[in-house]
């Protein structure tokens, strides 16, 4: 069993790392699952004053989409800083943006109140809140993977996935309970308070992150090899092909995960006629159902290879996104829970708890933080924050969900070539040289 060494980190580092990562996770996704509902529900009445609602819809969601171009502006310097510097100091100044940024977007006025300077402040802060965003999931997955114990880098590397997911959970519950509590005050002020509300998320996971152990050392002997160079210039000038294998694994988690978690809600509600409550509990149950599961599919990914997992996420994406279609259009809240709860444990759970060791395998320590977020956040960017944008766009064009199925599957099937040819780059190679050692799921 291992214990605590300088080369093998003890359980209680690895718990702690993992615990750091979930909580960190957990506020960056509360605050993105409340402006992704706020966004499809409320920003386009409430900041941009468009008498016609496709047009306001469109506005909030490309709002949404701002945050997502500023995450790789903040994936590479924060991700920069993180390989210099440490993995613990960048990460708790990524939490600190986020959770202030999204607790000042609940005291912004209103376009009736303030004009046009209603949406530039929502932007404004929309583009700093993604700046912190852009490295926090990649500061996660790569500090609790570089603590976690011998053999166990999928498990602990999959609990900064359960955090992003029970934040999401999180956001939308209390989004959906103020809507319930507030009743017509919803729309004018009970819509702040879950906003107002993440200052109460952040001390906590504060606090947390605050007792995590660094993991990476400005001194460390692979740290120095590279000291007077940046991390992502070396990456793009020697490793570009492990750089696209790294930007093609994150599409499946970009460009077709966000149809099903922000997209949906808008097309259940405005297109569909299903009460906004009803499409808020189906979107928050596909996180409580899909979180249970990433630490097994984590745990099935330390014995079988992150590169099979993903692989099997892709194909199950390719395969169920028309019949997820169907189970939606038959407007049965239950069938439609099903369609989307099938997708999201079939393609994200499986998707996300890959991805961390995956992606962690993937570069070396010297360059690990700069890569991962540079991968994640140019595809998040490109992928995840348009996705919304492309899905309105599409379907109003052609009037029925067809194209944005096949926009899905390209998606997958892009990552699906992707963890393919990481086989070049060896990404299963420390679980390879690792022993394998049969450990409780609770372990």
């Amino acid at each position: 069993m291992a214990t605590g060494t300088a080369s093998t980190p003890g359980r209680r580092t690895a718990r702690r790392a993992a615990g750091a990562a979930l909580v960190g996770t957990l506020i960056e996704w509360y605050d993105f699952a409340l402006y992704g509902a706020a966004a499809a529900l409320i920003f386009k009445d409430q900041f941009f004053g468009a008498d016609n609602e496709l047009t306001g819809l469109l506005a909030a969601f490309a709002t949404f989409a701002v945050g997502y171009f500023a995450r790789p502006i903040g994936g590479i310097v924060f991700g920069h800083l993180g390989d210099r510097i440490g993995r613990k100091p960048v990460m708790i100044t990524t939490l600190l943006i986020m959770g202030i940024c999204t607790a000042l977007i609940g005291t912004l006025p209103t376009y009736a109140t303030a004009g046009v300077l209603a949406p530039v402040l929502l932007v404004a802060l929309r583009v700093i809140q993604g700046l912190g965003a852009g490295a926090e999931y990649a500061g996660a997955i790569t500090l609790s993977a570089e603590a976690s114990t011998p053999g166990r880098r999928g498990f602990y590397s999959s609990w900064s996935g359960v955090g992003l997911w029970l934040g999401s959970a999180l956001g939308l519950l209390t989004f959906n309970a103020l809507d319930a509590l507030t009743g017509d005050g919803f729309l004018v002020w009970g819509w702040r308070i879950p906003f107002l509300a993440s200052i109460i998320v952040l001390a906590i996971s504060l606090y947390v992150r605050l007792r995590v152990t660094e993991t990476r050392q400005p001194g460390d002997e692979a740290a120095g090899e590279a000291a007077h160079k940046i991390p992502l210039v070396t990456l793009l000038a020697t490793e570009k092909r492990r750089l696209l294998v790294a930007l093609g694994s994150n599409f499946l988690l970009s460009g077709f995960t966000y149809i099903p978690q922000v997209w949906a809600l808008s097309y259940l509600t405005n297109n569909l006629g299903m009460a906004a409550g009803i499409g808020l509990a189906i979107n928050a149950a596909i996180f409580l159902v899909g979180a249970p599961f990433l630490p097994y599919f984590g745990k099935l990914g330390d014995r079988i290879g992150r590169r099979k997992l993903l692989m099997f996420a892709a194909c199950f994406g390719i395969v169920w996104t028309v019949p997820m279609f169907l189970l939606i259009d038959t407007r049965n809240p239950w069938l439609v829970a099903a369609g989307l709860i099938i997708c999201w444990v079939g393609v994200a759970s499986t998707g996300v708890a890959a991805q961390g060791a995956f992606l962690t395998e993937l570069f070396p320590a010297a360059t690990r933080y700069s890569g991962i977020a540079f991968a994640r956040e140019i595809t998040g960017a490109i992928l995840g924050g348009l996705a919304p944008l492309i899905a309105t766009a599409l379907y109003a064009g052609a009037g029925h969900w067809w194209p944005i199925a096949i926009f899905m599957g390209a998606n997958a099937l892009i990552t699906l070539i992707a963890a393919h040819q990481s086989k070049h780059f060896r990404s299963d190679a420390d679980q390879d040289r690792e022993i394998m050692e049969p450990v409780a799921i609770g372990a």
